[in-house]
């Protein structure tokens, strides 16, 4: 508890530390006519993750080893997505970097060890739908509190998972991870934010839910964790196909995402959008707990509510559009 804690206070000082350095040499995100916030904002708060990783590295030496590439991996990318908070990368760079990424925990998780064609096609898939969900995540993080409430309750319940259901990771790493996002967020949820996430914490954390994701599935065979990216994967990937659907370049700024309609146009508190969004992720976070519980293996299940999911989506931002509409 007194371990938990000490960690919690340091982590929390480096936040503070960095927050002041960042103020210091305009680290801004100054808002634009995309941008869903009006007031200068630092950004890359999210980097408090880096450091309670490195924690993890330096002070548990009986599971390190498990999870060098793990480590290593999200080091790269925080680099990367840091010094893309800094200054823009061009596209190719970043896209490279997380395929590197992806190819070491791929490599740590054993998932290149069937050569089949159907293993092929998987592992091809894997890269398809983790590159794509990294990307979404990262597309997600447009109001203060939204990544913050997410990964909080993504995190608890990966740990509630591996303490009393299934161990499928290592739960000090988990902890870790839980202290480091609730450092941000005291930061994060608030009316006027001190800070946003930026690249290298909505990266960070998309990858390693990925991870921590895969990791579940190939434990449980179990489909219905996929349930666990659930809100992002309903609002960040129709949206996608939304705009694809109307030639849209998907890989710029817009503002179609349902949270983007309601915090812009309907001009509703950037916090209560992100506190329905936590609430509806908490729901099939449940869900998926108690399918776990249950032994539940059933893919139609998943399917079936994903499904409804995406129905009741659909109604909503069909409504909302023309909500919008009347606005004007």
């Amino acid at each position: 508890m007194l371990y938990s804690i000490a960690v919690f206070i340091i982590l929390f000082l480096l936040e503070l530390g960095y927050l002041k350095i960042a103020e210091k040499k305009g680290v801004i995100d100054n808002p634009n006519h995309r941008s869903a916030h009006i007031n200068p904002t630092i950004r890359g708060g999210g980097i408090i993750l880096i450091p309670a990783i490195l924690i993890f590295l330096l002070f548990f030496s009986t599971e390190v080893s498990n999870y060098i590439g793990f480590c290593l991996a999200v080091l790269l990318l925080a680099i990367i997505s840091f010094i893309d908070d800094l200054r823009t990368l061009s596209s190719k760079v970043r896209i490279t970097c997380h395929f590197i990424a992806f190819t070491i925990i791929f490599f740590t998780l054993g998932i290149f060890q069937e050569t089949s064609l159907y293993s092929v096609l998987i592992v091809i898939f894997t890269y398809v739908f983790s590159l794509g969900f990294l990307n979404i995540y990262n597309f997600m993080d447009g109001i203060n509190g939204m990544t913050f409430l997410n990964a909080l309750v993504t995190y608890v319940t990966f740990f509630i998972i591996n303490e009393y259901i299934y161990s499928f990771s290592n739960s000090d790493l988990l902890l870790l991870l839980i202290m480091a996002v609730s450092v941000f967020g005291f930061f994060n949820f608030k009316k006027l934010p001190k800070c946003f996430a930026g690249d290298v914490g909505s990266i960070t954390i998309g990858f390693t839910i990925i991870y921590f994701i895969i990791k579940l599935f190939l434990v449980t065979n179990n489909y219905a964790v996929f349930l666990l990216l659930g809100v992002y994967l309903l609002d960040g990937g129709w949206t996608i196909v939304e705009r694809i659907i109307r030639k849209e370049n998907i890989f710029e700024a817009h503002r179609r995402h349902l949270y983007q309609l309601y915090a812009n146009e309907i001009k509703v508190s950037h916090l209560k959008i992100s506190t329905i969004y936590f609430m509806v992720q908490l729901l099939l976070n449940s869900i998926v707990l108690y399918l776990l519980v249950q032994h539940e293996y059933s893919l139609l299940n998943a399917v079936v509510l994903f499904v409804v999911l995406t129905f009741l989506y659909f109604i909503i931002k069909k409504k909302t559009y023309k909500k919008v509409k009347g606005l004007k």
